[in-house]
């Protein structure tokens, strides 16, 4: 699942920060990203009481660290891209007022995306139409992940 990603002014995003999303109809709220939420089960998710969809501001990149390694990864995103989010209802804060959680929609990731990355999922990449319907974007293809070295051949041991 994506850890970090950069928005087209070079601001990184991650985690636990709250940062601006769009509402289909234009609206600009603040969501605190909490996670994720498959698309295979967005409308689950939709048909929550008081969820939302909403869109991130354009994203030039998505990080993901390597579920086997924890390496982190960085693979760009095609201009005019944003990332989807799942918006829960607003809660209350301990210290006051109130926020709301964001969870990333991500989809399965592809052949290429897994080898690069070394993570099942990835980021859903979309923006809204006018008319606020979602147009999915296809990502572009991740750099090709290095071959595994070669393992060295064995001298003789006597």
């Amino acid at each position: 699942m994506p850890h970090l990603f950069r928005t087209t002014d070079g601001v990184e995003w991650r985690p636990g920060r709250p940062f601006p999303v769009t509402l289909p109809d234009g609206v600009i709220v603040e969501a605190t990203w909490a996670g994720c939420a498959q698309y295979e089960k967005l409308d689950w998710w939709l048909k929550q009481p008081g969820n939302q969809l909403a869109q991130s501001a354009p994203v030039a990149a998505i990080a993901i660290k390597a579920e086997d390694t924890g390496e982190l990864r960085w693979g760009d995103a095609p201009p005019d891209a944003h990332l989807l989010f799942v918006l829960e209802p607003a809660r209350e804060a301990k210290a006051g007022g109130t926020y709301r959680l964001g969870k990333m929609v991500t989809i399965a990731a592809t052949p290429e995306q897994f080898a690069w990355f070394r993570d099942e999922r990835f980021a859903s990449l979309a923006k809204f139409s006018p008319s606020g319907e979602v147009e999915i974007i296809p990502p572009l293809l991740p750099p090709i992940a290095p071959a595994a070295p070669a393992s060295p051949i064995q001298g003789e041991l006597f």
